[in-house]
């Protein structure tokens, strides 16, 4: 053992874990990954626990790094708010705010009560304002938080191994919807014909795991990607116990309703861990049974290649159940793992959450753009969308986006994804889908072409050539029915009667290597602007474009670029507009602000360049007016400016003078958030701020930590 592993074993021993939990960690801190080739086929076992109904906000925005609580550039309702403080008349403040459930002083993991299907999340996300969450009465629920002493498993398996902080479910919806999208790739529709499923359709006619207890429905007809396994020879299985609260989806495909007991589709997809047994154990649902299942299959060697598992409806953290219990779960079936090295040593453990369950997330999810005048697509967009023209359902009309759906948590668990990394690529549930057909070849064709090239692969969130090799520290969930009991012997959660900013620590974590490279630079093109638009990167972008003039009272623009796509959007322009107020939001913080008057008079001209190698960023700057103009550069105040360089200066451009100003990274982690001001008139703003990806990993946005209410 080194000195810094006995060092850290005594830090955890002072800190109050079990024996067993330090032996736990001492054999998962002396595992090397599987390091054969170095690539993904290092990988032998994927294990994926879909639990029910968190958002991240709601589970992870206190945590230090991620874009959460702390999130410099929320995106700003049109009432000068930003997106924190959600209009209600639930509090006299006229708004309502997140707000701590803290499980020491309040019943904080009991939080049901929100709607979550499709037309609600299409009221809330209002053609991508994002301001109607008060709309049902229901933040009381929706806008709580907890903190790491709330979860504090999952808070350090976040801290140990990589925690994804643009992960979305995959659609506005329900349970079912998403978990279509894990386990065959859509939830109808595109390419397999037929309408869009947006609700639970056959979760009450199947009771239970036991083919038995089903009731007859119309089931699904197209393929499951466990069939497409099945078909390639990847063994594959799911672990359930009798009670697996109707979450195992493929129980309403037609193949597995009803098949054969001696089949493998039976076998492996709608068998039940205690199926063999007599008496109350046949049918008892408390995790234990389950846990007991998959370790004895990693003992006997015969985990497989491909494993879902599904939980009781007790331990599934659905917000009518508590985390604790699903903590405590998931740290059962990790411990199973860790236990035998020689296969921990081989697999990837993917932590996520279905659908968002009503729960309040700040990021407006990425969404294509219906038609050509909402915006644009560089690939198509058709499989996307739910037509409630034709499926009228009262507040909600027309084309609406099936998604990307609100944020959720996900952790990837495993040698290759140690360090306490945050990445922040976008993903969905497919992205589970694309790493399964990475590593194992057997293709999805059912994920639509926009999906397939917005949402990852997963793969950024992996060192496979140069395994991570800090020390796993994984706490004990030996007090967690203390923590509930205490819980649940408090008050009702109730919004505060004086609303105070959320807290999220103002700490960096390390961040995985993106594949984005974005531009979005002000173009006058006479009394019109347009925005130039450019992704130079590896990988498709959605920007979305929101306009604050006073007559812009369009619902935002939607622009999915495909990697090496430039394009110019000019929505915003009509005749009758006195000023523009234009933002640029996009993935991992990047953001552009452009305010200002259309001029008859000529226009200074801005464009930011990205420098990966040198890393800096360069202001192109051109003064197209008749007269003399003073720029008033300065740099946010939370990001650090190298040593020597001023964080404002004024810049002096004659009447036709162009000129360059670079402004070197190398003091903030290559992130940058700068204004341009004009000296001559105070309604005129450049702001432009992201990071400068070079391939290889970072650390998180220096600039996260205090709450933006007003922007």
């Amino acid at each position: 053992m080194t000195a810094d592993r006995r060092h850290f074993l005594k830090a955890l021993g002072a800190a109050g874990l079990s024996a067993a939990t330090l032996a736990t960690l001492e054999k998962a801190m002396a595992t090397p990954a599987n390091n054969r080739t170095g690539t993904i086929m290092d990988v032998e076992h994927v294990v994926i626990l879909m639990q029910e109904n968190r958002a991240f906000d709601h589970y992870f925005g206190s945590f230090p790094g991620v874009r959460g609580l702390g999130d410099p550039r929320p995106l700003r309702l049109r009432n000068g708010h930003t997106v924190w403080r959600q209009p209600s008349d639930q509090h006299p403040d006229g708004y309502v705010q997140p707000y701590w459930a803290d499980s020491k002083t309040t019943n904080a993991y009991v939080v049901d009560g929100a709607d979550q299907g499709h037309t609600a999340a299409t009221i809330i996300v209002n053609g991508g304002r994002f301001d109607q969450w008060g709309v049902s009465r229901q933040l009381q629920h929706r806008m709580t938080y907890y903190k790491a002493s709330d979860l504090p498993y999952y808070h350090a398996l976040a801290s140990t191994f990589t925690i994804l902080d643009a992960y979305h479910c995959s659609t506005l919806t329900q349970t079912y919807p998403n978990r279509l999208h894990l386990w065959t790739g859509c939830n109808g529709g595109g390419r397999v014909g037929g309408d869009p499923v947006m609700s639970n359709y056959g979760e009450d006619e199947t009771p239970s795991a036991d083919m038995a207890t089903d009731k007859p429905i119309k089931a699904y007809e197209w393929t499951t990607y466990a069939e497409r396994l099945e078909a390639a020879g990847v063994s594959w299985k799911v672990y359930q116990e009798y009670d697996n609260f109707g979450d195992n989806i493929l129980s309403v495909f037609k193949p597995f309703r009803p098949c054969d007991k001696d089949s493998n589709l039976y076998k492996r997809g709608r068998a039940w861990v205690s199926e063999h047994k007599d008496g109350p154990d046949r049918t008892r649902s408390d995790g234990k049974q389950l846990v007991e299942a998959f370790r004895a299959d990693i003992a006997a060697g015969r985990l497989p290649q491909v494993s879902w598992i599904v939980t009781a409806a007790a331990l599934s953290e659905h917000p009518r159940w508590t985390p604790a219990d699903g903590e405590n779960l998931t740290a059962k079936l990790i411990e199973a793992l860790v236990d035998h090295p020689e296969v921990f040593s081989k697999t990837v453990f993917i932590l996520n959450y279905d659908e968002a369950g009503g729960l309040f997330d700040h990021m407006l999810p990425p969404m294509p753009a219906a038609d050509p005048t909402r915006g644009h697509s560089g690939v198509s967009v058709a499989g996307e969308f739910k037509d409630y023209d034709k499926n009228p359902h009262p507040g909600v009309r027309g084309l609406q986006p099936l998604g990307l759906g609100i944020r959720v948590p996900a952790i990837i668990v495993s040698p290759w994804s140690r360090g306490g990394y945050v990445c922040s690529q976008v993903f969905d549930h497919t992205s589970t889908l694309k790493f399964l057909e990475k590593r194992f070849g057997v293709m999805e064709p059912n994920i639509s072409d926009w999906r397939r090239a917005v949402s990852g692969d997963l793969t950024s969130c992996f060192d496979f050539k140069t395994p991570n090799a800090r020390p796993v520290a994984l706490p004990s969930t030996d007090d967690y029915a203390e923590r509930l009991a205490h819980a649940a012997r408090q008050p009702d959660l109730k919004i505060p009667a004086v609303q105070t900013p959320a807290e999220q620590p103002r700490a960096q974590r390390p961040a995985r290597p993106l594949p984005y490279r974005l531009a979005a630079d002000l173009r006058p093109n006479g009394e019109d602007l347009l925005i130039d638009l450019a992704n130079t990167g590896a990988h498709a972008a959605v920007f979305t474009i929101h306009d604050y003039a006073p007559y812009g009272l369009s619902p935002p623009w939607h622009y999915t670029l495909v990697a090496g796509e430039r394009h110019t959007a000019a929505h915003w322009n009509h005749k009758d507009k006195e000023a523009y107020d234009l933002a640029v939001h996009g993935p991992n913080g990047f953001y552009r602000h452009f305010r200002g008057r259309p001029s008859k008079d000529g226009y200074i001209r801005v464009a930011l360049r990205e420098d990966p190698s040198a890393g800096k960023v360069v202001l192109n700057l051109r003064n197209d007016t008749t007269a003399e103009a003073t720029l008033n550069l300065s740099v946010d105040p939370r990001y650090p400016v190298t040593a020597g360089a001023a964080r404002q200066q004024a810049l002096v451009l004659k009447a036709g003078e162009a000129r360059e100003v670079a402004l070197d990274l190398a003091a903030s982690d290559l992130w940058y958030d700068i204004s341009l001001g004009n000296a001559a008139d105070a309604d005129i703003l450049w702001r432009y701020a992201g990071h400068v990806e070079t391939g290889k990993p970072s650390r998180t946005d220096p600039g996260i930590g205090a709450m933006v209410l007003t922007l």
